[in-house]
């Protein structure tokens, strides 16, 4: 009995949650009026019918594990395109656009968009000349819903085209007990970059095995990046309008675990590609 009431505790927050996020809004006369009937109020309709819309909201899609994920963003992806992404923060807006030939994490990012996971979410780690980072928030919303859309991790997707250049969209991941380098499928970053030298690129082909190609020495050189980064988190996306908007995130002051001192709350939404 007691984990049936708690069930039903937290199916009740979810259809809350539900509303707070565009599923509509009870008319306000029936929030303040009841009436009685046999035993019956109003309000009691209320939250029956909101315990009935947060169990079809679960049973919508399934929870997705490291088991099911790679087969059920596939099939998403097949059916729901997009790859252009409109980023709001509190510095401005961003434009992102994410990889084709980089299927389940662009897959992945669509379908938490779609979801409403980031709208919104909060950056929780800035490191100048290096990363803004979002997505992994601890707000109990946030962690809600990483419990009703499933926890689960991404399967490494690396491309010799696809590097940590001033820009690049990124996922982030454990490293500890990790060496298949999976993804987490909540937590993402832009790189800020830093410049890098000729001796930096030369060094990573020598200790890593990397052939940059002229081409990406070159853009390396020109625009900077994170080339440590390379082939050690899945690159899937690219931003493409909004530096400014980034230069500004990662000159917020933060504490010394790297999280802001003033709260980065940003929202993500797709746009028509």
């Amino acid at each position: 009995m007691k984990s049936t009431g708690l069930t039903l505790i937290f199916i009740l927050g979810l259809a809350l949650l539900t509303f707070s996020c565009g599923g509509g809004n009870p008319d306000p006369d029936l929030q303040t009026t009841s009436f009685k009937g046999p035993e019956l109020f109003l309000e009691d309709v209320i939250i029956d019918s909101l315990a009935v819309q947060a169990k079809q909201a679960m049973l919508a899609y399934p929870a997705l594990s490291n088991s099911n994920c790679e087969e059920f963003l596939s099939d998403w992806s097949a059916v729901h395109v997009c790859n252009r992404f409109q980023l709001s923060t509190s510095k401005g807006e961003m434009v992102l656009e994410t990889f084709d030939d980089v299927p389940l994490h662009s897959a992945n990012f669509h379908y938490k968009v779609a979801r409403n996971y980031y709208a919104p979410s909060e950056f929780v780690r800035i490191v100048p000349e290096f990363v803004v980072q979002g997505g992994n928030s601890e707000d109990t919303r946030a962690q809600e819903l990483r419990w009703l859309i499933g926890k689960h991790t991404l399967p490494a997707e690396f491309r010799a085209d696809r590097l940590h250049f001033r820009g690049a969209l990124a996922m982030g991941r454990t490293y500890d007990g990790n060496p298949e380098k999976r993804s987490a499928s909540y937590d993402f970053y832009i790189v800020v970059g830093r410049s890098v030298s000729p001796d930096e690129l030369a060094r990573l082909e020598r200790e890593k095995g990397i052939i940059y190609t002229p081409k990406q020495k070159d853009r390396y050189l020109r625009e900077g990046g994170t080339p440590h980064l390379d082939f050690e988190h899945t690159v899937f996306g690219q931003l493409k309008s909004g530096f400014d908007a980034l230069n500004a995130l990662a000159r917020e002051p933060t504490d010394g675990s790297d999280w802001p001192l003033r709260r980065q709350e940003f929202r993500l939404k797709a746009l028509e590609n």
